[in-house]
């Protein structure tokens, strides 16, 4: 098939060769420390973002209309790291994208008050539209041929999956394009029709995608994470599961980790130790 000439589907935004990506428009973000304190991470029952669903940094959102890279490079997240360097995906490249988070969020998110998106004031959320998706599109083939070895994209630093049309046009991007690899985290409860499309996305190209679900408790499924509030020291284990290995200080970022997308490890729960703001929950 001629991915030039490929589109996701009738109305979908196609994918096709642009020249957006002279420049490299990058933003830092600085690391946040996991801690135990769930009420001082929350915001208040009565904040406007838990109550309409979006960010508290509204001034960040930004839309298709803006120039500028999309996809930003793992480099400028101490979390991410740059490059693979272990695993199944070793030396492949990191990228990030980052949606609104809350807003492209299920209400039933175990995190809804808690969102470590809360302490991100510098991160650049996009709005999902059909631009955006004609310009991801367009982004995902300059990538690919700057790295014909493969790159992978986490989905979604902040955010999760707004729509099944949404799964639908990251499954048919896998499909054409062998050199994209994902993997995230998706809210989405279980039965959920997104939820669904994301475990088929992830049966369907099984070295391709790993999008994990968050439980409050891992239920045995596979691919899953949870999180918890606890202090849990240097242990690499807690009955939930398997604590993330750069977060207790076994490894510095998900680079130099794979736990999240080896193979061997989709039936192991990933627990994440809780972070976020400190402060009380009053918003800014």
């Amino acid at each position: 098939m001629n991915l030039h000439a490929a589109r996701i589907h009738q109305h979908s935004p196609g994918f096709h060769m642009g020249t957006r990506f002279e420049g490299d428009r990058l933003r830092r973000f600085a690391a946040v420390r996991p801690h135990a304190d769930r009420g001082a991470a929350a915001l208040r029952a009565d904040h406007p973002a838990l109550q309409t669903g979006r960010t508290i940094f509204p001034s960040t959102v930004r839309t298709a209309d803006d120039a500028g890279r999309i996809f930003v490079g793992g480099h400028n997240n101490p979390k991410l790291g740059a490059r693979v360097q272990v695993g199944p995906w070793r030396g492949m490249p990191i990228y990030h994208l980052t949606l609104e988070e809350r807003a492209t969020c299920p209400r039933s998110c175990h995190e809804w008050a808690t969102c470590y998106g809360n302490t991100m004031h510098l991160a650049k959320r996009w709005r999902v539209s059909r631009d955006l998706l004609t310009f991801m599109g367009d982004e995902l083939l300059w990538l690919r041929g700057k790295h014909p070895h493969g790159f992978v994209i986490r989905l979604h630093t902040l955010g999760d999956f707004p729509s099944p049309r949404y799964v639908g046009w990251w499954s048919m991007a896998l499909r054409l394009l062998p050199e994209l690899h994902v993997f995230g985290y998706s809210a989405w409860p279980d039965g959920h029709p997104i939820q669904q499309m994301l475990e088929r996305m992830n049966a369907l190209f099984p070295q391709q995608s790993f999008i994990r679900f968050s439980r409050r408790q891992p239920s045995g499924q596979g691919f899953e994470t949870t999180t918890i509030w606890r202090r849990a020291g240097a242990a690499k284990r807690v009955p939930e599961g398997m604590i993330c290995p750069a977060q207790n200080g076994r490894t510095s970022c998900c680079a130099t980790c794979g736990f999240c997308w080896h193979p061997a490890l989709t039936q192991v729960p990933i627990v994440f130790m809780g972070h976020g703001r400190r402060s009380r929950g009053s918003g800014p």
